[in-house]
């Protein structure tokens, strides 16, 4: 294992890379070419190993024609599991939605040398059928049990193993049994808590153990039902929950019942643009200031909100800090985490260009935690970070004389511009079959739009998912919308101006 632990530390040394493919290329045989695993040298990689490993998912696309830190990780990894044996599927699968720390991470692993599992059990077609109708009820089940129990959480309710846990819960837990079962495999996770904590990571074999998760057909392979690093319920959990239970819908429960009782103070005209304000200042400031927040309030004259804004922060809590110190990041303003890169920090929002990236706590922006005040976990999650594309989205509208809404009539999509008359809405989802899951079953502001009408994808999601656009398309096609990255919407924009 100690070629291993060399290879996996000089591979954290290297977070700043970025290079083109040959480059790529060369320095990853330059590291491989000075690490022996199992005694024996490992194979360089070679042009067309790279574009080979491309076309089946296994290293993600490249951002423009430049490579980073995440290829680099992809490449090295890769070729050490695949010359040990694993296959190259099989690989690529394992690196959908993993942060190049967690892949570097998997050559700790003790199974490293081990292939993937064969099990005995054998399935007839009716039995696969079954055994996937199955994975499917478990994961919708899990997401409504994990949203049910956060709600308990936070009005202060331990979570028990008894008569009293997620009804939800408790049946996710005897379904799971049961497929494991099915594969003749020992039962995992037979407890709320260990189920719980299991649920950070990725749906995946790997993971879980269990061979119906890495089916073609399975339509949640790679989600995460709850955020690593916070422990809440992700956005595609919530998506999930709400086909279960409408009563489900996180959202709306929590902020966004609260912001638009705050709006309901004013006339409608005014209510709306006192919406997209508070939205956008709080997408703008994950982190901000008593005196910021005072004076946004004041030149608003939005006293009459100033309550929900407060209600929307608190101060520096333990989890936000490194070292005692709160760091902000440079690209979208959250709150930075430690880094398994030794005197490091780090974004832990994935839909940031930064996300899991190491930056030296020494060169990083520190914010005086005395007087900071920071977005509550709920707000982080699922305003301030899928926000930041909407905001860069209506930013470069603004600054190429477009006539754009912030949240139009409420958030019936997240852009309009008038000029185009184009209604924009921007996701997230980690996996393109969730999100096509959610789209047919309800456009939302979009399906009432008559003009032309985008989902535009988060640039770093597309970059973790091979063929994300190509899978909605397909699935979506009916909808009459256009899907396209917000980076190319982006340029749409510049051109058009």
């Amino acid at each position: 294992m100690l070629q291993m632990t060399n290879i996996a530390r000089a591979l954290e040394g290297f977070f700043s890379w970025e290079g083109s493919l040959d480059e790529l290329v060369a320095t990853a045989s330059n590291l491989l070419e000075q690490n022996a695993v199992q005694g024996q040298a490992l194979r360089v990689p070679t042009r067309s190993l790279v574009e080979s490993y491309r076309k089946i998912g296994l290293i993600s696309p490249a951002l423009g024609k430049r490579y980073q830190w995440l290829h680099f990780v992809q490449l090295v990894v890769g070729c050490v599991l695949v010359q040990l044996g694993q296959k190259r599927k099989v690989v690529a699968k394992r690196f959908v939605s993993l942060a190049p720390s967690e892949i570097i991470a998997l050559l700790n692993r003790p199974d490293l040398k081990t292939e993937p599992v064969l099990h005995n059990q054998t399935f007839d077609d009716s039995q696969e059928g079954l055994a996937l109708a199955t994975a499917h009820e478990v994961v919708l089940l899990l997401a409504a049990g994990l949203i049910e129990h956060y709600r308990r959480a936070r009005a202060g309710e331990l979570l028990v193993h008894d008569k009293k846990a997620s009804e939800n819960l408790r049946v996710a837990i005897f379904r799971l049994a049961g497929l494991y079962v099915q594969h003749g495999l020992p039962v995992q996770a037979d407890g709320v808590h260990t189920l719980v904590a299991k649920c950070v990571q990725p749906l995946c074999e790997h993971e879980w153990g269990l061979p119906v998760f890495d089916s073609p057909a399975f339509r949640f392979y790679g989600v995460r039902l709850l955020d690593e690093a916070s422990r809440l319920p992700t956005i595609e959990c919530v998506d999930m929950a709400r086909t279960i239970s409408s009563e489900l819908d996180l959202l709306e429960q929590q902020a966004f019942a609260q912001l638009n009782a705050a709006c309901d103070l004013f006339t409608a005209l005014r209510g709306e643009e006192v919406y997209s304000a508070l939205r956008e200042f709080i997408v703008r400031h994950p982190i901000t200031t008593e005196g910021e927040r005072r004076r946004f309030v004041e030149g608003m004259s939005l006293q009459a909100v100033n309550s929900f804004l407060a209600s929307c922060y608190e101060p520096p809590q333990p989890h936000h800090l490194v070292k005692g110190a709160l760091f902000r990041c440079e690209s979208c303003g959250s709150p930075m985490a430690a880094s398994v890169v030794d005197g490091h920090v780090c974004c832990p929002v994935r839909q940031c260009g930064k996300y899991d990236l190491p930056v030296p706590r020494g060169s990083s922006r520190q914010v005086t935690e005395r007087d900071s005040l920071v977005a509550k976990a709920h707000i982080l999650a699922y305003w301030c970070g899928p926000g930041r594309d909407e905001i860069a989205l209506y930013d470069t509208a603004v600054k190429n004389e477009f006539i754009v809404t912030l949240y139009p009539q409420r958030d019936k999509y997240d852009l309009f511009i008038e000029q185009e008359s184009v209604a924009i809405d921007v996701k997230s989802h980690a996996s393109p079959f969730l999100l096509a899951d959610t789209l047919n079953r309800d456009l939302g502001g979009l399906g009432r739009f008559s003009g032309k009408k985008y989902v535009a994808i988060n640039d770093q999601t597309l970059s973790r998912f091979p063929g994300y656009l190509d899978i909605l398309r397909r699935e979506c096609g009916h909808l009459g919308v256009e899907f396209i990255a917000v980076s190319s919407l982006r340029r749409k924009l510049r051109a058009r101006a």
